[in-house]
């Protein structure tokens, strides 16, 4: 724990527009403009949690980033700012359930609290140094809402795949943020929790389209937010063709004359 991991099997994260869920608007930005994307795996009841917390908002004044955090839904104790999909994510694309957890731009992991170098601000802005590289396109997000019926998301990107490994596609979603909940009750003695994920809706694997979308409620107040997030998949890795295995008991078989010759002689 401490040390940061390059994640070799999983691929970039970035993205980032966004815009407040009650009202429509629209946001757009350049690829080269994005905000680094940071989540953030924490929970209510995890005192070393804070530390991470803390480090990762001192330092977002002098980076271009964005910090989303996912709260341990199940476990010990049930954080009622987490959500199924929150540790599904959690559990299918980073393995390892422990909080704290900061990842970089989907390819960098830092779990814990304790620093490997002089602070977490130091590791964490050396993990932020590790820009990604997108090229040139685009990210734009749209948002429709209208009385009586669920609010309209709508999508577009342009980008270049042969920035990313041959075979991969790009998967997008609309992580459904809570600016602002007061939690008194948890064990690591917070009240305020900021940009909780409270839900994620897939979009699947189309660069642009629209989509009707189901929303959750706030755990208190009405100051959801709705970010467009983008992911590469990268291909699976051909499983090696099994190779055939010799026993000791062929081999011998082998170097034995048949019954036919032996009956022969």
């Amino acid at each position: 724990a401490g040390s940061p991991q390059t994640l070799e099997d999983v691929g970039a994260v970035f993205g980032g527009m966004h815009v407040d869920a009650n009202a429509s608007g629209n946001a757009s930005s350049t690829l080269s403009d994005l905000p680094a994307i940071v989540e953030d795996y924490t929970a209510t009841w995890c005192t070393n949690c804070i530390s991470v917390e803390k480090a990762l908002k001192e330092i977002e004044a002098e980076n271009n980033m964005q910090t989303y955090h996912f709260h341990r839904f199940i476990g010990e104790s049930e954080d009622p700012l987490g959500s199924q999909e929150g540790d599904d994510r959690w559990i299918e694309r980073y393995d390892q359930r422990l909080p704290p957890t900061a990842i970089f731009n989907g390819t960098i992991r830092q779990i814990g609290s304790v620093p490997d170098g002089e602070s977490l601000q130091d590791d964490y802005n050396q993990n932020l140094a590790n820009s990604l590289d997108l090229g040139t396109g685009s990210s734009s997000l749209g948002w429709a809402v209208s009385n009586g019926s669920n609010p309209v998301v709508t999508w577009n990107l342009v980008v270049d795949m042969a920035n990313f490994p041959e075979g991969s596609e790009i998967v997008s979603s609309l992580w459904i943020v809570e600016k602002l909940a007061y939690f008194p009750d948890g064990g690591n003695e917070e009240e305020y929790y900021n940009k909780s994920v409270r839900a994620i809706v897939d979009l699947g694997n189309a660069t642009t389209g629209t989509m009707e979308v189901t929303m959750p409620t706030a755990y208190d107040g009405d100051d959801l937010q709705v970010h467009l997030i983008h992911e590469v998949i990268l291909p699976q890795a051909e499983e090696p063709e099994e190779e055939t295995k010799v026993t000791k008991e062929d081999d011998d078989e082998d170097s034995l004359p048949s019954l036919g010759l032996v009956a022969v002689i």
